[in-house]
């Protein structure tokens, strides 16, 4: 019964059908087919919690149809808008099991989904489309519509759903609803204590067939205190209303099921709807009453005593001198910040720091006293599994894991007590003398105390460096095993003499006869 739209699709069977400037088949009309009343609250809220209802308010009817099977369904008639508008609104009703159509008139075809991104049309209309007339892929049939709904007679009508406790939060305003015969007494309670809190009376028809009048008392507390709002739910004949937005309120420890404060067009600017929990149904008040301070209604009679005169006081100049101990907690250990390990224990504490991650061992802070070794770590001295492990109590406090005070002195008192400057980290260690105090400058850092000094051996140069300016020596011609002398640790000493020119026998003693060469060879010198 109906079919795709193509792009740039122009027109179209379902009446009222038009592109829009994406090229979305879109109606002026948008309808959502809910099949239940229970799917209907559902949807109702989820438009409400994203925030699309307050859009939709304007031109929202919800009118009962019925099915040719005769089954009564719901549907929720929406201005289409645009198409994004239109893709909002069909995510939300998917989410909660209904179907969303497009069109005008009596003829409504499914709006687009991811199959059709254009949109569909409508291939053939029903003969008979009855009031109404919807087309889908799986079915195209008419309905008859049967009444229609107002939106403020069904939020009027549900009742509040309870919260879990863990959500009841003190609100900055609290309406309370007495009785007449609890005001007075309620009244001056909050004078006495001169709470924020204004009064005023007011008056409600019972409704259904009674035409009774009942009246009450209606208090507004400003930033109410914890103890104030507990103390007025355990009373009974009084009622807590917690405000969901300017022209409601909802019974403390409850919701409603959609969110009222998108619904405000529905009520009056100067209305106040009370909507009570347990079936006892909402108190729509036409007009929000005046409220008057609790301090101007209320008549106090000075009944003090007569101030006397002449006291004297005295100063607190004794203690009880109760012993500071250790006792073990069953509540949950913090994170371990420091580790106190006796001197003994050095060598086992070296071995153990020497095989610690660089990042973890550069977190880490250690100073030396006779008796014990101070690790100190916030972040890395759960790492040390050796001594005995300490938490940071606060104010620069430490405290045995897993153990407490006795008696439970605050961390800045107790540095009070023990007249420590600020300078000083005190570790509760217990016995006779429980406090140790140890000066944030004797921590020094792990990396420093792993190794002792490091021994040196400073080694002489074989060759001092050339200088620049004396000449180089004239290699060539060189006599034999200079070039290698060069090269010796010895080579900067002064250069031997120069050797006189070679010359020959004869020319050293000319009457010496040189006998002429073997062989026929001529003597070359003639």
């Amino acid at each position: 019964m109906i079919e795709r739209v193509a792009q740039h699709q122009s027109r179209f069977r379902a009446p009222g059908l038009s592109p829009d400037v994406r090229g979305v088949a879109l109606g002026p009309l948008g309808v959502v087919l809910v099949p239940s009343m229970e799917r209907l609250v559902a949807l109702l809220r989820a438009l409400g919690e994203d925030g699309a209802l307050d859009e939709l308010l304007d031109a929202l009817r919800i009118v009962q149809v019925v099915s040719p099977l005769r089954t009564r369904e719901l549907l929720v008639e929406v201005q289409s808008g645009t198409s994004h508008r239109m893709d909002r609104l069909a995510s939300i009703a998917r989410l909660v099991g209904a179907m969303v159509f497009t069109g005008s008139g009596r003829h409504f075809v499914k709006y687009r989904d991811a199959q059709a991104p254009f949109g569909y049309d409508i291939s053939e209309l029903l003969p008979e489309p009855g009031d109404v007339a919807l087309y889908h892929d799986r079915f195209a049939q008419p309905y008859r519509h049967d009444k229609v709904i107002a939106l403020r007679d069904l939020l009027l009508r549900l009742a509040p759903a309870a919260l879990h406790r863990a959500r009841w939060d003190t609100p900055r305003t609290l309406y309370a609803l007495l009785r007449p015969g609890l005001g007075d007494a309620v009244i001056g309670y909050l004078a006495r204590w001169n709470a924020p809190a204004r009064v005023a009376m007011v008056e409600w028809q019972r409704g259904g067939p009674s035409d009774v009048v009942e009246q009450g008392l209606l208090l507004q507390l400003s930033s109410p205190a914890p103890r104030f709002v507990q103390l007025l739910r355990s009373l009974p004949g009084v009622l807590l209303f917690v405000p969901d937005g300017d022209r409601c309120a909802v019974q403390f420890g409850y919701r409603h099921p959609v969110p009222l404060s998108s619904c405000a067009p529905l009520f009056g600017s100067d209305e106040l709807v009370l909507f009570r929990a347990e079936g006892l149904g909402a108190i729509p008040l036409a007009q929000r009453p005046p409220f008057v301070d609790v301090q101007a209604v209320t008549s106090l009679v000075a009944n003090a005593p007569t101030v006397v005169d002449g006291v004297k006081t005295f100063g607190a100049t004794a203690t009880f001198n109760l012993p500071l101990r250790l006792v073990p907690t069953g509540g949950a250990p913090k994170r371990v910040a420091a580790a106190v390990i006796p001197t003994r224990e050095q060598d086992t504490l070296g071995r153990i720091l020497g095989v610690l991650p660089p990042t973890t061992l550069g977190k880490l802070s250690i100073a030396f006293t006779e008796s014990s070794i101070f690790v100190h770590g916030p972040e890395a001295a759960d790492a040390v599994p050796l001594g005995t492990l300490y938490e940071e109590l606060g104010d620069d406090v430490y405290i045995p894991l897993g153990w407490g005070l006795s008696p439970p002195i605050p961390p800045d008192v107790l540095r009070q007590l023990s007249r420590a400057p600020s300078d000083l980290r005190i570790f509760v260690t217990g016995g006779a003398r429980p406090l140790t105090a140890i000066s944030r400058g004797a921590f020094v850092p792990a990396t420093r105390v792993l190794l002792s000094d490091v021994p040196v051996v400073e080694e002489l140069t074989l060759a001092a460096p050339l200088d620049a300016e004396l000449p180089l020596p004239d290699l060539w011609p060189t006599p034999p095993g200079l070039l290698t002398g060069l090269l010796s640790p010895l080579a900067r000493t002064e250069l031997p003499a120069p050797r006189p020119p070679s010359v020959t026998l004869a020319e050293q003693n000319p009457s010496v006869a040189v006998a002429p060469p073997s062989g026929d060879e001529p003597d070359p010198r003639g």
